[in-house]
């Protein structure tokens, strides 16, 4: 009997050593194997998170140094925690930020031009023609009062006049010529106008404009060659080198124009030949002459007006 019980328990000892481990039981609860794999999913995630926002936070305070520079001193506490578009909350060098003042902007003073004083007011020349005409105008005349030293309505229509009168004040002066359908032209002149065989004079401060549309523009000498100014009892012509850019007979009734090497100008009336209607010469006089050259520019000469 004993020695039957004891084979049996040795059996059962036997089968219990040779029996596998039994496996590991899942978690009953679903909600806890969700609850595990939402923590492993989201360490990344605020891993991520953390250091984006510890980025776009040293981003946000490195170009607000370079654009203060004079505000940020020290270093600020970095705490990607807080919100990247509040800015109340930094601090330099444990001392709260002062408030960022605005810089002001450079007021740019715009000067309106003030033009000198006119002797007689222009049958040609605008308000506006004359202000963009005085601009071009070399430094040494600029600044001195306009004094009419001739014009067709006042002195008559006469190429010998102008001559005449153009010696009242030697030195730089504005030829303008209107003709009949409304365009404005002309240019600067070296004065006295000497009648020659055929010599031209005058200097490359000279040029010549036209005025078509209120807006003159200014052709200044190319270098190309020396042919400013000819006058002869015949004409008085402006530019040269092919055909004259500006061109008046003895009698101020007829003209042309075209392209000259002299100014490199497109033609400056509307049309290459023209009917004139008024022809005015302007001097620049020193204030302290201005009385005396006005009184006699203002001589009047045996008018002659055609229709």
């Amino acid at each position: 009997m004993s020695k039957h019980i004891y084979m049996r328990s040795k059996a059962v000892h036997s089968v219990q050593r040779s029996a596998p481990p039994p496996p590991l039981q899942a978690p009953k609860d679903e909600s806890k194997r969700n609850q595990l794999d939402c923590v492993t999913e989201e360490k990344p995630k605020e891993k991520e998170s953390f250091f984006l926002s510890w980025y776009k936070h040293h981003l946000k305070n490195f170009f607000h140094a370079v654009k203060f520079p004079k505000e940020r001193k020290g270093t600020s506490v970095v705490n990607p925690d807080n919100d990247d578009d509040d800015e109340e909350n930094e601090y330099d060098a444990g001392l709260e930020k002062k408030p960022m003042q605005n810089k002001e902007e450079p007021t740019i003073v715009v000067q309106a031009i003030t033009l000198p004083e006119i002797s007689d007011p222009s049958l040609l020349l605008k308000e506006q023609s004359r202000r963009s005409l005085y601009t071009s105008l070399p430094a040494l005349v600029q600044g001195r009062k306009w004094v009419l030293l001739y014009s067709t309505w006042r002195h008559g229509i006469s190429l010998s006049t102008l001559y005449r009168k153009s010696q009242l004040w030697p030195g730089l002066s504005l030829l303008v010529v209107g003709d009949k359908k409304g365009s404005v032209f002309g240019g600067l002149v070296e004065a006295p106008l000497i009648p020659t065989d055929y010599k031209y004079q005058g200097t490359n401060n000279t040029f010549v404009f036209t005025d078509k549309s209120g807006q003159p523009t200014v052709y200044h000498s190319t270098g190309a060659n020396r042919f400013y100014t000819l006058c002869s009892k015949d004409l008085l012509a402006l530019g040269g080198g092919g055909r004259f850019a500006l061109y008046l007979d003895s009698e101020l009734l007829h003209g042309s124009s075209a392209c000259s090497e002299t100014y490199g100008n497109s033609c400056l009336a509307n049309s290459q030949d023209f009917d004139v209607k008024e022809v005015e010469l302007w001097g620049f006089v020193y204030g302290s002459k201005y009385d005396e050259v006005l009184s006699l520019s203002r001589k009047t000469e045996t008018i002659c007006r055609w229709s």
